[in-house]
């Protein structure tokens, strides 16, 4: 439901990133969820995070959020193209600039848990480079937080069961049910379905049928093919175990295997 335009701060004669809501999707459900994606954001103040600059309301009364304009291009965008990758960041080695552009990612997501907050859509598409290497989690909008402070600015995980998230990469937790919640572990799934992209080249989940997905979801161990390398496959695979439990516990050890 949201639009971003390219904006100017006149008071500092910069450009900007300006987000509000399409016209005719202004209702109370979308605008809450709009300005509790901007509190979450402008809460995690981090180098991996985009700055939110300010909070104002347009004319017809719905609310703008203005956020740092970052130049650069999706990650998936440049994920597999060794050329362009060569050509714009001067990196020769795609594996070794992958898993740099992924380091970053993690210490995003482990800034997030310390906290209390869940991003729950961790895919390449939502993780921008800048043009000078920047790295950048964006599109906190289904955010939750582990613990209530009472403001109601931030979605709380035990109300917010149910269907999230993006399938080809979702976690078994994030189909919904009386027993499934997010935690920190639910991240730690998500880091992993994305290096396991690094590893073959595609998500981890197919979507050619809603049954073939959900299997692919449910299986204990995700299908690698015989060609990744071992360590790297065993990563994957306990960062990926259908069981939370039985994940790493925290966004670092991913980052630092």
């Amino acid at each position: 439901m949201g639009l971003v335009r390219l904006g100017v701060q006149r008071a500092l004669g910069r450009e900007v990133a300006v987000k509000t809501l399409r016209q005719g999707s202004g209702t109370p459900s979308a605008t809450l969820d709009l300005l509790r994606e901007a509190w979450v954001t402008g809460a995690l103040e981090h180098p991996n995070v985009v700055p939110v600059y300010d909070m104002a309301l347009d004319e017809r009364g719905a609310p703008l959020v203005v956020l740092k304009k970052i130049e650069g291009d999706d990650w998936c965008s440049r994920l597999h193209d060794a050329d362009a990758v060569r050509e714009r960041f001067g990196a020769e080695d795609l594996l070794e600039w992958n898993l740099s552009v992924f380091a970053q990612l993690c210490n995003a997501v482990r800034f997030a848990h310390s906290r209390k907050v869940v991003h729950r859509d961790i895919t390449p598409s939502n993780v921008r480079v800048g043009t000078f290497g920047e790295v950048y989690l964006l599109d906190w909008g289904i955010a939750v937080t582990l613990e209530d402070a009472g403001s109601g600015r931030r979605s709380l995980v035990a109300v917010s069961a149910g269907l999230v998230g993006t399938p080809a990469y979702m976690a078994p937790e994030q189909f919904g049910g009386p027993d499934d919640r997010s935690t920190e572990r639910t991240d730690v799934y998500l880091l992993g379905a994305a290096r396991f992209e690094i590893a073959t080249g595609h998500p981890p989940h197919s979507d050619a049928s809603w049954g073939s997905l959900v299997e692919s979801v449910l299986r204990d161990e995700p299908a690698l093919p015989a060609d990744v390398p071992s360590e790297l496959a065993e990563i994957i695979r306990r960062a990926m175990r259908a069981d939370p439990k039985n994940r790493y516990e925290s966004a670092d050890a991913p980052r630092l295997a």
